[in-house]
């Protein structure tokens, strides 16, 4: 098969059309039933940017835990995402999780389901009053979720001995806040977000949590953060993840001047328009705010490679990539996906008509809106 076949003239899918099959195919049943899937789109800024919103708004409205990442996008501290490190790509996907609210509510559900009455507006941790409340002693109470719900989740094989162990103890501690300081809830927290604080070690060892979550057990985290999500009340987890800043392969400003008096002299040979000539030069002086080296670029082709590898390893999990058009061209001086072999043939060497392009595919290229 030519390369041109499935990369250069190719065939393109109404953003409209793509949308619906994601929601049939995928979102209304498939990922809420533990399903699990990776789809790399291309197109256009604008056709992305739509994407990018009616993805989330399906998610939302289906009832999931929608994460937008974007390696482009600065964080809070004005520094790069990072997002080729998995354990940066763990603490972007997580940055929005009430993780507080989740355990309390998966607590509340819990006891409520084994027919133990929480009155409204009666806190989690006062316990006494809703051992009263259902005539039940307060240690008894809490003896049967330490039997009932937290034992069994400590022994969940499905998610990382620390995933489970945080969350369990997150969630115990709804119920039964500590009275020193810091508390078993705070360095979970910080725990959880990357961030160390003083005594955390003696208090995240009481609860058998022994490391940092790294590049070493960052992949394994979020798989089990998306095997947790549906006992947490979710239907699962979708993220759009954008890698168009990876693309671009920063230049020296005379290089890039000399690159863009090249394109714009051979437009003015073929008689381009002004419109088309003022884009050339516009484009050669723009130098995105967010710029990746070489490395860090193979290091996110690698990771796009290695979830599509392991996607069936994960439950409930939804990611949608997106790319540049331009990435599947193969150019010289230019950064695509012909620089790493492995990822060809995971998304663009599959089985297709010669006629018909296949919304459902592991790379689809959106055309403009109708």
């Amino acid at each position: 098969m030519e390369p041109s076949d499935w990369s250069g003239e190719r065939l393109l899918i109404p953003p409209e059309d793509w949308l619906e099959m994601l929601r049939c195919e995928y979102l209304a049943e498939y990922i809420k039933c533990g399903g699990s899937a990776v789809k790399v789109v291309s197109g256009r800024p604008e056709v992305l940017q739509t994407v990018r919103a009616r993805v989330r708004e399906t998610a939302l409205a289906e009832g999931y835990y929608f994460a937008d990442v974007d390696a482009g996008r600065l964080d809070a501290e004005g520094k790069k995402p990072d997002l080729h490190r998995i354990e940066r790509l763990f603490f972007a996907v997580t940055r929005d999780v009430q993780w507080k609210a989740w355990t309390a509510e998966q607590a509340r559900r819990h006891l409520e389901s084994h027919g133990v009455m929480v009155k409204e507006g009666r806190l989690l941790s006062d316990v006494d009053g809703i051992a009263a409340d259902n005539g039940r002693e307060p240690k008894d109470l809490i003896n049967e979720f330490q039997r009932e719900f937290a034992t069994p989740q400590l022994r969940d094989p499905g998610m990382a001995i620390e995933f489970r162990a945080a969350v369990t103890a997150l969630g115990r501690a709804q119920l039964l806040p500590d009275a020193v300081t810091p508390t078993t809830e705070e360095v979970l927290l910080a725990w959880l977000a990357g961030r160390t604080m003083p005594g955390a070690a003696a208090a995240l060892k009481k609860i058998h949590v022994f490391e940092r979550i790294t590049k070493s057990n960052a992949r394994h985290m979020l798989a089990s953060f998306g095997r947790w999500v549906p006992k947490a009340g979710h239907g699962g987890l979708v993220v759009v993840l954008d890698v168009r800043a990876y693309e671009h392969r920063k230049v020296s400003k005379a290089k890039r001047q000399a690159d863009t008096l090249k394109a714009v002299s051979a437009a003015i040979a073929r008689r381009a328009s002004s419109d088309e000539l003022a884009a050339l030069v516009a484009e050669g002086e723009a130098e995105p705010a967010v710029t990746y080296s070489e490395a860090a670029y193979l290091q996110m082709l690698a990771l796009l490679r290695r979830f599509i590898d392991d996607i069936d390893w994960f439950e409930s999990f939804l990611v949608v990539v997106l790319t540049t058009p331009s990435f599947y061209d193969s150019q010289p001086n230019r950064r695509n996906y012909y620089d790493y072999d492995a990822l060809q043939t995971r998304i663009g060497l599959e089985v297709h008509d010669a006629l018909r392009a296949n919304p459902a595919a592991a790379l689809v290229h959106l055309g403009d809106a109708p």
